[in-house]
């Protein structure tokens, strides 16, 4: 399955929206201890699993969380998303029709997200356009990226 022909989450316009697709605890305090189930169930709701196990995702610092998903019932590896929390609040995820990405860091306040370049001659196996990394922190109630994010980081010019 291609990233393109891959589901898409469920969102508002607005990509950092708290309330996008959700039915995240409002309110919830950043420094409140992290509610995984609920996390879970949110990324199950817009059609996706989480990469980690429970176990993982109870170590991770807060406020801000990312949480590595995939688009479920894929096998090829090749329809991801990166989704944000906010203490217990869903705060909306790193770009829509992204194929390969990892979390590099995490530790509360920044998360590290790395991404490979295809070209568009590229097969799906191997991308040969090196990588890019964009750093994401919360400020002014959203997550802002730096570099900001383009539109699908996968893609050379994209």
């Amino acid at each position: 399955m291609s990233s393109k022909d891959a589901p898409t989450p469920t969102r508002s316009v607005a990509l950092w929206s708290p309330s996008a697709a959700g039915k995240s605890p409002k309110g919830s305090a950043p420094d409140a201890p992290f509610d995984v189930d609920a996390a879970l169930l949110q990324i199950k709701r817009m059609g996706f699993t989480a990469d980690p196990e429970p176990a993982e995702l109870k170590t991770l610092k807060g406020p801000l969380r990312a949480i590595h998903s995939h688009c479920t019932g894929t096998t090829d590896g090749h329809c991801v998303i990166v989704m944000f929390f906010h203490g217990n609040d869903y705060a909306g995820y790193d770009a829509r029709g992204t194929g390969e990405s990892s979390i590099l860091s995490q530790d509360g306040t920044t998360v590290t997200l790395s991404y490979p370049v295809f070209k568009a001659t590229d097969p799906m196996c191997c991308a040969s356009g090196g990588t890019r990394e964009f750093r994401a922190r919360w400020g002014s109630g959203k997550v802002a990226f730096t570099p900001p994010m383009p539109g699908n980081p996968n893609l050379a010019g994209g």
